[in-house]
């Protein structure tokens, strides 16, 4: 940021636009479900219709596409310090990183619910821990009041 002092201001106001998003979210699903939610988006969905079909494609397929991706495994061919032009040799570890993660997910009990915690766990970090954590990297040379400091280690 150009200017550290906004800092606090950016972090309300993007906490406050999260927060109205997610109630917005949760009201309007309310309005259109009510008590009758089922967990999964999809079972919400009417069946027998085009659009439904098509979003569940997509609720499928957007998962496999972005693992696909991440499957690259950019880092492990850093680490082994493989040439830019080694395609066979990034193939072979991409397909090595799918077949492993497959394995352990059918092998490994609840796989499922660790996934979902990490990323869970990630997510708060990325949104909770980090930003506070910038917060007092910035404030650390200004000196920061010990309510704040309290604050932060209480959040």
């Amino acid at each position: 940021m150009k200017n550290n002092k906004q800092f606090s201001k950016v972090l309300l106001i993007s906490s406050v636009l999260c927060s109205v998003n997610y109630g917005l979210t949760a009201l309007l699903a309310y309005m259109i479900y009510g008590d009758d939610v089922q967990s999964q988006v999809t079972l919400n969905l009417p069946s027998g219709k085009l659009y439904t079909r098509v979003a569940i494609l997509r609720t499928l397929i957007n998962p496999l596409a972005k693992y696909a991706l991440l499957a690259a495994s950019a880092a492990i061919e850093e680490k082994f310090s493989l040439p830019a032009g080694g395609r066979v040799a990034r193939v072979a570890i991409s397909r090595v990183v799918v077949v492993s993660t497959a394995a352990v997910a059918s092998t490994v009990p609840f796989f499922g619910y660790l996934m979902s915690f990490i990323g869970s766990f990630l997510s708060v970090m990325a949104t909770v821990i980090f930003p506070c954590l910038c917060f007092l990297k910035i404030y650390k040379a200004e000196g920061i009041c010990r309510i704040e400091i309290a604050a932060i280690t209480d959040y």
